[in-house]
């Protein structure tokens, strides 16, 4: 009998093994090391330790009572480089919820003493299965403000978006991302933002090279990009606002020729975002449909001033709001990026100055 009891237990500490979620606990989570798309293709159940994020404050109002880790995997990794950081969860089941959050790691990273600084338990809401507008894509993005969304989508701004993390060198950070729906379907998670992980691809240097002289002649180097031909629209004397959306500048840089290459992308994940660019209020570039590889552009810029305003306006939002897009400005002397979001109501614009 004792034979038989030993076997018994043998057995169910097997299956248990092999249900168990690989990277499924934080001291056994998946190392990354660069921004890229990530593919987790199953979940399911939890790692050895299930109590590494109970009571947690945005999933308190939810069935779970506060407990996070359902069929979770734990991903981390370490900032080389100051900036900002966001990043996509997209489920492989298109209606699963997947919540997630985001832990500081201490120096030594130590998982017994993380701290929140995200925290994402918006999804599925009572009575709205599949309909909930929290349910599919999920993450950090620009133009988010929240830190945390509480379960169930019932708080008004709830989307299952929160603000990027502004991240600095040498620090540590963890993301427990669970399938609350089911077992089985996983999810793919990818990272952007100005920050660089040690794996990022470094720029190259402009110091190495003989810096060029000042010319109005651009001279690509990469395919021949597309020229940029003006529509036909009347100037407005005020370029407060285009299409009566407000315009805002976040960034201003210097530029050393007339002549500029102008690159832009979705920084995020691509869902059929639309915009055209705008130079003091006229439309330069027209209903582009953005994508994460760049498009690039020769842009003149025009004749008799030395500054100029450059915006990015939304002309449709494709599958979730705002539009975010990278923008890369290059003269022929150095590149300049500068990420912008455009909304319903506010257009992120860069002020050019030419020296």
């Amino acid at each position: 009998m004792r034979r038989l009891t030993f076997s018994f237990l043998a057995l169910m500490a097997f299956q248990i093994s092999a249900f168990a979620q690989a990277n499924g606990d934080c001291s056994s989570a998946k190392d990354i090391c660069k921004k890229q798309t990530y593919r987790i293709d199953k979940v399911r159940g939890e790692g050895s330790k299930n109590n590494e994020a109970d009571l947690i404050s945005c999933f308190l109002n939810g069935t779970s009572a506060g407990q996070a880790e359902e069929n979770s995997t734990w991903i981390k990794f370490e900032i080389e480089e100051s900036g900002s950081l966001t990043f996509a969860i997209t489920p492989l089941h298109s209606t699963d919820d997947i919540d997630f959050i985001v832990f500081k790691l201490p120096p030594d990273g130590n998982c017994d003493y993380k701290q929140i600084v995200r925290c994402m338990a918006s999804g599925e809401s009572p009575g709205m299965r599949p309909e909930s507008p929290c349910l599919g894509a999920t993450g950090l993005r620009e133009g988010e403000k929240d830190t945390s969304e509480d379960a169930g989508c019932n708080d008004e701004g709830d989307n299952a978006w929160l603000a990027p993390l502004r991240v600095k060198a040498g620090e540590k950070y963890v993301i427990l991302a669970s399938n609350v729906t089911q077992p089985g379907p996983g999810f793919t998670i990818s990272f952007a933002g100005t920050c660089k992980l040690p794996c990022d691809e470094d720029k190259k240097p402009i110091a190495d090279k003989p810096k060029p002289k000042p010319t109005d002649k651009l001279k690509p180097t990469e395919p021949k990009p597309e020229v940029a031909k003006p529509i036909a629209a009347a100037v407005p004397e005020n370029i407060d606002s285009i299409g009566g959306r407000k315009t805002e500048v976040k960034s201003a840089v210097t530029v050393k020729n007339r002549t500029i290459r102008l690159k832009i992308w979705d920084n995020q994940v691509e869902d059929g975002d639309v915009v055209s660019v705008f130079v003091d209020g006229k439309r330069e570039i027209d209903h582009i449909e953005l994508k994460n590889k760049p498009r690039q552009f020769i842009i003149t810029l025009p004749p008799g001033k030395k500054e100029f305003i450059i915006t990015v306006f939304a002309d449709n939002f494709g599958k979730s709001e705002p539009n975010t897009a990278s923008v890369l400005i290059n003269d022929g002397v150095k590149d300049q990026t500068i990420d912008l979001v455009s909304g319903r109501k506010t257009q992120e614009s860069i002020r050019v100055v030419l020296e």
